[in-house]
């Protein structure tokens, strides 16, 4: 081929480079996204083509002789030559060259490289002889696996063919190894984790990098077979068209997103922007941002599962497994399966058949948790489904919940898309997500993690809770583990549009009425108990009867503290800490005792109760006269609603040996300080000082002898290495007589609420604000510098927003400077 014996004008490429990087945004509107990975692919190629062109021209002048007869070529490697690229990607280039006598090779090398690096790609490029080929790269897996898929861009064809036939070697030898590289890059499908809703659309299960290991297994084993014609081997021509569309989709968003903000991990806060790239319309029961991430999520599953199946199909089709027949034959199960360790797989072989027949086959498995190969998902997943034996799926289906260890199974039917067959109403939370800032996971995973934890209770008390339940009862609850966020996505309050549907499903289950009622109840209120644990004062009467009215009766309760742990856990792990355990335990022991007082004693007679209990504990028997006086004339009423009588005796005990400031730190399983005091502390320097820490609670109670009770619960941990420098920090802190210098946090007036008829004896004020640093010391300090007395404060920080509850001791004080307290706090 011969090339312009002109000189090159430089200034004309960088200007054609400029337009290429304009053209992006244009382009992938012009073709919606669709195909744009190659698009890019097809222009680099020719932008380099121009440039290596160029330097060519600008080397031999008049005497430029025809290209195929200059011993170099320019291939496009790794997922360049997969044309799996966004504009964020690194295009990996290998030039192969032969060291001929007749040309300065190294001279037109060097030219060339310094080129091709400023033709504003993002080029990494290598450079190797064509006679090292095979010997550097074949016992290189990385190496080999970047050029199981090669393009020729520019340079010599003749050289390219011979490079190519040198490559073709270096594919073929040790296969067997490089296909295992390849499914231990992949890794098992069975260990992966669930998704996150904010994926890496590279790095993440079902993005681009499982995608290249797929092509590199099935492009690299035999040079003269498509990937198309392997694949067919083990799916079929519909299997391969979603698989095709998934992929092109997922190479639509990364190239969006790329445009959007320069990363590849996907952003609820850029959906706009790639909706408009993509030219998405919304639908009337769906918003444009939710079908995005739904499709992208959906997307990414499957190629996630068929990655996985068809490089373990390719390998076992093509290499004797590494088992003896007389394992095997012990492995196998009656049903067909072979359950290998804790691993269901199938035979390549086995046939799919009806779906009733499947779930025969899955309820014929011993009850115990198990993981599927993709093997045993595909078999699942190509079930044929009859609408007339709908009837008898659902009976099967309620065997499966009735089974201990269901959620593995409930898992391989999600995986396998069976389970939104056999439960209607989860079909439009299939992937869904949602950007709350609460949830890690898509509704149909976080419902499947909720049974999962409810099948794993850990909190011993919650555990006996659940095991004295009925069957039935157990069935009922799973099932509102599963359904109750299937609200979501709908129109309206998402609890009460559950709440509807449960009823309706649970009916087909033929759940007996009053199983049925009290599922709906659960489905209605399942962030109730959170809620009110969270954000309201679980002493006040008030808020105990607003809570138990709603339930009903003590069953539900139950029933509701056992949903609320697996819910939150299910939420975000980080979520349920040992201080919220221990608030939620309270909250239930409280609610339970109310449902047996009619008149939900008001806060004197709970504690003359207490005080009552306290007169017959032995602990308490066993003080001196003068102790048990002082305790009985502490003015804190909610010291002896909250704490039990032993608790009350220790405190107790410990302000009389305590002089003047009695420090106690203690590290797990978060940082909690208990501190008594002779003298009211400096809270505010203290709160400033271990901001870091992230304060979740805090209880002041004044005692006897001008002493007081402060405990400060953290949700962080202290390094070991620094626990006694934060010791000494608190002491100072407590005793410094300065006033904290704060600046004055941002809060609307909408976001606070001070009520001073909370209760009899305190008041409360509420702040739900923007998560700010020192907020909480600040509003200490106000309070502190009108000599107001706080009894309790409650914080609980989620995606940027606090959530602040003080009890407020009633005094004249506080009447007198109730203005001034809100002059103070509020910013406008």
């Amino acid at each position: 081929m011969a090339l312009r014996r002109e000189r090159v004008n430089f200034l004309e490429l960088e200007n054609i480079r400029k337009k290429h990087q304009k053209n992006l945004k244009t382009e992938i509107l012009k073709l919606q996204g669709k195909g744009f990975a190659n698009f890019i692919a097809k222009d680099s190629d020719e932008l380099i083509k121009l440039f290596t062109n160029a330097v060519l021209s600008d080397i031999f002048r008049d005497f430029l002789p025809d290209i195929d007869h200059i011993p170099l070529c320019v291939i496009a490697t790794e997922k360049y030559g997969q044309s799996l690229i966004s504009p964020n990607s690194v295009f990996e280039v290998l030039i192969v060259y032969k060291n001929i006598d007749g040309f300065n090779i190294r001279q037109i090398l060097k030219l060339l490289h310094q080129a091709l690096e400023d033709c504003g790609l993002n080029l990494n490029i290598k450079t190797i002889q064509l006679n090292e080929i095979f010997e550097n790269f074949k016992n290189d897996f990385k190496a080999k696996a970047s050029i199981s898929k090669i393009r020729y861009i520019s340079g010599s064809k003749n050289m390219y063919k011979l490079a190519r036939s040198e490559i073709y070697k270096t594919r073929e030898f040790n296969q067997k190894e490089n296909l295992k590289y390849y499914i231990k890059s992949l890794g098992a499908f069975k260990d992966i984790k669930n998704l996150k809703q904010e994926p890496d659309l590279k790095s993440d299960f079902g993005g681009t990098n499982d995608i290249y290991y797929l092509n590199c297994a099935l492009n690299g084993f035999d040079n003269e077979i498509s990937f198309r014609t392997q694949a067919l081997n083990f799916i079929d021509e519909k299997e391969l068209s979603v698989l095709n569309l998934a992929i092109d989709f997922i190479l639509c968003i990364k190239t969006a997103q790329n445009l959007s903000t320069g990363s590849d991990i996907f952003s609820s806060a850029y959906i706009d922007e790639i909706t408009n790239l993509m030219q998405t319309k919304s639908k009337k029961t769906q918003e444009t941002d939710s079908i995005i991430s739904q499709k992208l999520l959906s997307c990414m599953h499957t190629v996630a599962l068929y990655s996985r199946y068809l490089t373990a199909s390719f390998y076992r089709s093509n290499f004797k497994s590494e088992m003896s027949f007389k394992q095997l034959k012990i492995a196998r199960l009656k049903n067909g399966f072979y359950r290998i360790k804790d691993t269901l797989y199938t035979p390549l072989h086995k046939k799919s058949k009806g779906l009733n027949d499947v779930l025969v086959e899955l309820l014929e498995l011993n009850d115990m948790d198990y993981k599927f190969d993709t093997g045993a998902i595909f078999y699942i997943k190509r079930a044929e489904v009859l609408k007339s034996e709908l009837e008898i799926y659902l009976a099967n289906f309620k065997k499966i919940l009735e089974r201990k260890n269901s959620y593995c199974l409930l898992k391989a039917l999600l995986d396998a898309e069976i389970l939104p067959i056999l439960v209607k109403p989860m079909e439009h939370t299939s992937h869904l997500a949602v950007f709350d800032g609460y949830h890690k996971f898509t509704v149909d995973e976080h419902c499947l993690l909720t049974v999962k934890h409810l099948e794993n209770i850990k909190d011993k008390f919650i555990k006996n809770l659940y095991d004295e339940l009925c069957g039935e009862g157990k069935i009922m609850l799973k099932l509102v583990a599963l359904l109750h966020d299937v609200g979501k996505g709908l129109t309206g309050d998402h609890s009460v549009v559950g709440s509807n549907i449960f009823r309706a499903y649970a009916a087909k289950l033929e759940l007996s009425q009053k199983a049925v009622n009290t599922g709906v109840v659960l489905v209605r209120y399942h962030t109730l108990m959170s809620d009110v644990a969270n954000r309201e004062d679980i002493y006040s009467q008030q808020t105990i009867f607003s809570f138990i009215s709603k339930l009903g009766d003590k069953n539900v309760l139950k029933l509701l503290y056992i949903i609320t742990y697996c819910v939150i856990n299910a939420t975000n792990d980080k979520f349920y800490t040992a201080y919220l355990a221990k608030l939620l335990r309270e909250l239930y022991l409280i609610s339970l005792e109310s449902f047996d007082d009619e008149n939900l004693l008001d806060e004197a007679t709970r504690r003359a109760k207490k005080e009552h209990s306290l007169k017959r504990n032995s602990e308490f028997i066993g003080l001196d006269e003068n102790l048990k006086e002082k305790i009985f004339k502490i003015p804190a009423n909610l010291l002896f609603i909250k704490y039990q009588p032993l608790d009350i005796v220790n405190i107790a005990s410990l302000a009389q040996n305590t002089q003047i400031l009695d420090i106690n730190t203690k590290n797990h399983p978060s940082f909690i300080i208990q501190i008594v005091s002779k003298f009211y502390p400096n809270l505010a320097i203290l709160l400033s000082n271990l901001a870091h820490l992230d304060l979740a609670y805090m209880e002041i109670f004044e005692l006897f002898d001008d002493k007081f009770y402060i405990k400060l619960d953290f949700n962080k941990n202290v390094k070991n290495s620094e626990l006694e420098t934060i010791r000494n920090l608190i002491e100072i802190s407590l005793k410094s007589i300065d006033k904290a210098s704060i600046d004055k946090p941002l809060i609307l007036k909408d976001e606070l609420n001070f009520d001073t008829n909370h209760s009899k004896d305190y008041a409360k004020l509420s702040i739900n604000a923007k998560d700010q640093r020192g907020l909480m010391a600040y509003v200490m300090g106000v309070l502190e510098n009108l000599d107001i007395k706080i009894t309790s404060a409650r914080i609980q920080t989620i995606k940027n927003r606090t959530r602040n509850l003080f009890l407020i001791e009633k005094s004249q004080k506080l009447y007198a400077n109730e203005s001034e307290i809100l002059n103070l706090l509020i910013s406008e």
